[in-house]
């Protein structure tokens, strides 16, 4: 239950120390932001997920150009680094060991570019992705107290709680009980006469194929990279696409587990699909750009 920022700090065990403190930072803003825009939309639960989901994005998306740039360069000094690497080919004495990577650093700093950016930008996107997803989970939930053995219950609701959780009016996206357990709407807990289980399906339908889609356009090379024959990477471009098959079929399950998770996802996978279109034609013109001030 959200109470204050503060309590979200309160973390427990080595685990939550390490990797906890980032969802912890972001997690209540966001659940704020997600309050703040439902209480705007009639109280609204759905559309306070669906336009805070946007609003994150957005402004994540500095963050994917960055990574986006990082991978325009690494194409563009691929020939250069292949070169380094055939020259030192065989060769595996600590002296032309040392050679190579003194190569390599000065390639990387002709280019302007840092090896691990690419890696860092991928890093910064996970907990803003997970301080949304918690907050899509937590923002209605509420606590119960038990006083004088069971007798006597106090239900207290979290620090933001958006109590109109229909979409248009007709589709559930979920209720918290009296106890704090959460009881999302989903395809497995609602009979088939229901509204709310074909919407559940059309959800984890939508996002399903926005995902294979997403695989799909990220799959595919753009024109100005020049694909090389290689035995090991057709091996592990069929290793992806086992991976990528799991990975939908996973992401289908859970969806039909929770509504308003599964309609989290849409919206996002229908962003980040737009976004990838985008940076792909963006991608492409700083690509030339990029090659004729290196020329």
């Amino acid at each position: 239950v959200y109470s204050t920022w503060a309590a979200e700090w309160k973390l427990k065990g080595f685990m939550q120390i390490v990797f906890g403190w980032p969802v912890a930072l972001l997690s209540y803003p966001i659940a704020w932001l997600m309050h703040l825009i439902g209480k705007i939309c009639g109280n609204s639960y759905a559309w306070g997920l669906i336009l805070t989901t946007i609003v994150v994005r957005t402004i994540a998306w500095p963050i994917y150009a960055k990574q986006n740039s990082s991978s325009i360069k690494m194409q563009l000094i691929q020939p250069e680094m292949e070169k380094i690497q055939r020259k030192y080919a065989g060769r595996k004495d600590p002296e032309s060991q040392r050679r190579m990577q003194q190569e390599t650093m000065m390639l990387y700093k002709k280019y302007k570019m840092n090896p691990f950016g690419c890696m860092f930008t991928m890093i910064l996107q996970f907990p803003i992705f997970m301080g949304m997803y918690e907050a899509v989970r937590r923002i209605n939930l509420y606590s119960t107290t038990v006083i004088d053995g069971g007798v006597s219950t106090i239900v207290n609701p979290g620090r933001f709680v958006l109590s109109n959780t229909k979409l248009f009016g007709v589709f559930e996206l979920g209720v918290i009980d009296v106890n704090g357990t959460e009881t999302a709407i989903s395809f497995m807990n609602t009979a088939w006469s229901s509204p709310d289980k074909w919407f559940a399906l059309v959800v984890a339908i939508l996002f399903s194929a926005i995902t294979l889609i997403s695989q799909k356009l990220a799959s595919k090379q753009p024109s100005y990279v020049k694909k090389r024959p290689n035995q090991q990477s057709d091996q592990m471009e069929k290793q992806m696409k086992f991976m990528n098959i799991f990975m939908i079929v996973m992401f289908f399950i859970m969806s039909l587990q929770s509504t308003s998770l599964a309609l989290y996802w849409l919206v996002g996978g229908i962003y980040q699909l737009l976004q990838s279109h985008i940076g792909r034609k963006l991608n492409e013109k700083n690509y030339y750009k990029m090659k004729k001030k290196m020329e």
